[in-house]
């Protein structure tokens, strides 16, 4: 981490706000009637309770994140009043935000001031310039139809400057490319996209505010704070869900030191091959959370013998063994909020190229691209593992192995993958020397390199809602 580069870069972020401060047109908001600087009042104070309710959401080594519905009376703000009411604002409510709620320092909390008002101010440049009108000014005859392209753009704009502040700051702090953390940032906004999505109902506050004054704010509170409520609700599930799958993961690999530590070393390799493929961030996710879940089915007792047995399976017990992906799969359909693409991974994580694997007997490209990763990911770990019928292989034999069966067990392009790169000879190196320590070091070193999964959320990082923070 440079910390004169993130001090001057925080430094010239405070500038920039200071600038846009004294630029923005405050004469028109003083224009405004009386009665503007009240509904402003009762707009900071949904705000201040927004901030006060904020959700706490796990993101993975990202750590704590927020989850509010601020964003919500800031577009209501600038649609009835102006940009400068928008500056007004989110100065008011991060301020609030980051000092008496989160308790901030006073570097972080000026920054995540910093960048909330240059957002609001240069998205509220773009509002003016689109044609928007503060309804408060244009009174009664405003076209109606003619104020929602300003109001998407300033949502847009606002968003896209606000992350771009919050992923240069984590990127100058952490030592992290800027793309991979602005697509971490933009990946985890599923919370930006449910409140651009339930954006209306801040339309519905300023056309109610123009109807009923201060009452329409207050009509809208109810909805609000359902919005809240459900957000709550679903975070709360989504956190249950992730430590249940978490426990039996582990309760899985209790039973058979064999296979200790398995699923979290096969779930880390598994990324680093979606890393090398080039795919999305939240793709990489989906298979890292698959791969970690993809023997999840074996959690029945009924598996338990047959796992530990050092002899050939019988018929029976080999259709056994290849049901647990149906198993699997089962289980985490139950779960409601986790995603497709997991489930697809965990069931077809034992199909062949040649369509001679199971459950469904898919045939190359009809497969996954995370269950094609799983397999190989899969095969190289039990290869290199101790195994009740056999020892660990050693690597040129694991080499030549990939290369015999590709193309008919493994996909080519994962195989390539695996290979262009150190990770395969940097995780059998790894593996030799946690066997040398016992079953637990596989364990332990299988804890230490695998990232905190975010396997049912990817709500967001550092964020309240839309509004991005430094953390």
């Amino acid at each position: 981490m440079n910390d004169r580069r993130v001090q001057a870069y925080v430094a010239a972020m405070c500038a920039v706000a200071a600038l846009c401060v004294v630029t923005t047109d405050w004469v028109a908001f003083l224009d405004l009637p009386p009665s503007a600087m009240l509904g402003l009042t009762g707009l900071v104070a949904i705000g201040v309770l927004s901030e006060s309710l904020a959700i706490g959401l796990s993101v993975g080594n990202s750590g704590e994140g927020r989850s509010s519905i601020t964003f919500l009376p800031l577009l209501a703000s600038v649609q009835l009043f102006g940009p400068s009411a928008g500056v007004l604002l989110v100065a008011a409510t991060i301020s609030f935000a980051e000092f008496a709620v989160r308790r901030k320092g006073l570097f972080k909390g000026a920054f995540n001031i910093a960048q909330a008002i240059a957002a609001t101010t240069v998205a509220g440049w773009a509002f003016l310039f689109l044609g928007g009108l503060p309804l408060e000014a244009a009174g009664p005859n405003v076209n109606l139809t003619g104020q929602i392209w300003p109001f998407i753009s300033f949502g847009l704009i606002f968003l896209a400057i606000n992350h771009a502040a919050v992923s240069l700051a984590i990127t100058l702090s952490q030592g992290l490319p800027f793309r991979t953390v602005w697509q971490q940032v933009l990946s985890n906004s599923g919370a930006s996209l449910n409140d651009l999505l339930i954006s209306p109902i801040a339309l519905a506050v300023a056309f109610l505010y123009v109807s009923f004054e201060l009452a329409g704010i207050l009509i809208v509170l109810l909805p609000m704070l359902f919005i809240r409520y459900s957000y709550l609700a679903t975070s709360k599930l989504r956190e249950a869900n992730s430590d249940l799958l978490t426990v039996l993961v582990k309760a899985i690999e209790v039973r058979d030191p064999y296979t200790s530590g398995h699923s979290l070393r096969v779930s880390t390799l598994a990324r680093q091959i979606a890393k090398e493929l080039g795919l999305h961030r939240l793709a990489v996710e989906h298979v890292g959370t698959a791969a970690l879940l993809h023997d999840i089915g074996k959690i029945e007792a009924v598996y338990t013998d047959i796992l530990g047995k050092p002899d050939k399976l019988t018929p029976e017990e080999r259709a056994m063994i290849e049901s647990h992906v149906t198993r699997g799969e089962q289980l985490l359909r139950d779960l409601s909020s986790v995603p497709e693409e997991v489930i697809q991974g965990v069931r077809h994580h034992h199909e062949r190229e040649d369509g001679k694997g199971y459950p469904d007997g898919l045939l190359g490209d009809e497969i996954p691209i995370g269950a094609k990763i799983i397999i190989v990911c899969d095969a190289v770990d039990a290869m290199l593992s101790d195994r009740p019928y056999r020892d660990a292989l050693p690597l040129t034999t694991v080499l030549e192995q990939l290369h015999q069966h590709a193309g008919r067990q493994f996909d080519h392009r994962i195989v390539r993958a695996l290979l262009r790169s150190e990770m395969l000879a940097e995780y059998a190196a790894a593996m030799r020397t946690a066997r040398a320590d016992g079953p637990r070091a596989l364990v332990d070193r299988a804890e230490a390199v695998a990232p905190t999964p975010v396997p049912l959320s990817a709500m967001g990082i550092a964020r309240a809602g839309p509004l991005g923070r430094y953390h």
